[in-house]
């Protein structure tokens, strides 16, 4: 079955690297929470001043486009690194469990079998 990868175009902060690339962050959306909120586990643990992790919760930075077209646009993000579990939470406990650490947008990356 075929897998559909995603990446992070980083944004905010300027000068962040990880094994990906310069301001790149590789992965895929684990959970598609609603229009307003995915999950997206990076390939790698991200660190950001003490915070540290490998999920993130992502929210569209404008009102419109919303998650719904990301199949055939980027989306401009806000992203943050979810401090708890993800599984049963609504978008809201979702927002309020992450530390904000990204701003730029999310696009497909490749299919992976």
């Amino acid at each position: 079955m075929k897998k559909q990868l995603y990446y992070l175009s980083v944004g905010e902060p300027w000068n962040f690297e990880t094994p990906d690339g310069q301001n790149i962050v590789k992965g895929e959306i684990i959970k598609n929470v609603d229009d307003n909120c995915l999950i997206f586990q990076s390939n790698h643990i991200l660190q950001f001043d003490n915070i540290k992790g490998n999920i993130l919760v992502l929210s569209p930075r404008y009102k419109k486009p919303d998650f719904s077209s990301l199949s055939t646009e980027d989306i401009n993000i806000n992203g943050g690194v979810l401090t708890t579990s993800y599984e049963n939470l609504t978008s809201e406990e979702l927002f309020k469990d992450s530390k904000f650490v990204i701003i730029g947008s999310v696009r497909k990356y490749q299919y992976q079998e």
